[in-house]
């Protein structure tokens, strides 16, 4: 024998329960679509007054758009370049870091590691630029823009080097030059001392002091001049492997909306 249960009662408690849950889902979409359109809205108007060069105006409507939607590459990124553009680059920086985090598109990422590349330029740090640019290279391995840059980054960073590296030569020249006078006036002043022996030693020897033979030797600052000459004409010769239309200051590269 078979029993049916027939209880109207559960029955309509489960439509309502699931009539509830569906209501609830239609409103958190609903809510998200709403955020969703809010941030778009305002990303739009950052856009705009970026265009009309209005930087902290854009500024202003990108964080808007950051507290609607934290995780927004767009909206990361859009804000680095209108602070690159008002020369808040520290600030630009750390936009840019958060908007490769929060994406996971290669060629977004490697424009914002770009963009990093850029701000390392303008802070006289080619080093950095250098490594951020590589970085970039190996999200998009293809752009001849990060690869030029790149080029240019390596080359001013050996350029930079080599001026310390001639600076601190001076400064340890000064100082060698220095203890040299000092040594010399010592010098000096025991071979005055000693001059009377050395004559009279001389003179009855019978044979007068010979002046050393000068050998051919190019003077220092001659040689220096050459070698400064040289150094040049290879940093010439590196800048020709560069493209002519290349940029020797990488310029901000901004998202395409």
């Amino acid at each position: 024998m078979s029993v049916r249960f027939n209880n109207k009662s559960d029955n309509f408690v489960t439509m309502n329960f699931r009539f509830t849950t569906t209501i609830f889902c239609l409103l958190v979409s609903a809510q998200f679509l709403l955020a969703q359109a809010s941030h778009n809205a305002l990303v739009y108007e950052g856009n705009k007054r970026f265009d009309a060069k209005e930087y902290d105006a854009s500024s202003s409507k990108y964080l808007e758009a950051i507290a609607v939607k934290n995780d927004s590459y767009t909206a990361h990124y859009n804000l680095g370049n209108a602070l690159y553009k008002s020369k808040k680059y520290e600030e630009a920086s750390a936009e840019y870091s958060k908007a490769q985090k929060y994406t996971k598109s290669k060629f977004e990422k490697a424009a914002a590691l770009y963009n990093m590349g850029n701000v390392a330029i303008q802070s006289n740090n080619p080093e950095k630029a250098a490594d951020f640019y590589k970085q970039a290279l190996k999200q998009d391995p293809y752009n001849e823009a990060i690869r030029k840059n790149y080029e240019i980054a390596m080359l001013k960073d050996k350029e930079k080097k080599e001026k310390e590296k001639k600076q601190n030569q001076g400064k340890g020249g000064d100082k060698d030059q220095k203890e040299k006078d000092q040594s010399g006036k010592g010098n000096q002043k025991k071979d005055q001392q000693n001059g009377q022996g050395d004559n009279q030693k001389g003179e009855s020897q019978g044979k007068p002091n010979q002046p050393k033979k000068q050998e051919n030797k190019i003077p220092e600052e001659a040689e220096r001049e050459i070698l400064r000459d040289i150094e040049n004409r290879e940093r010439e010769t590196a800048r020709r492997i560069l493209n002519k239309k290349s940029n020797s200051m990488p310029q901000s590269k901004e998202k395409d909306w």
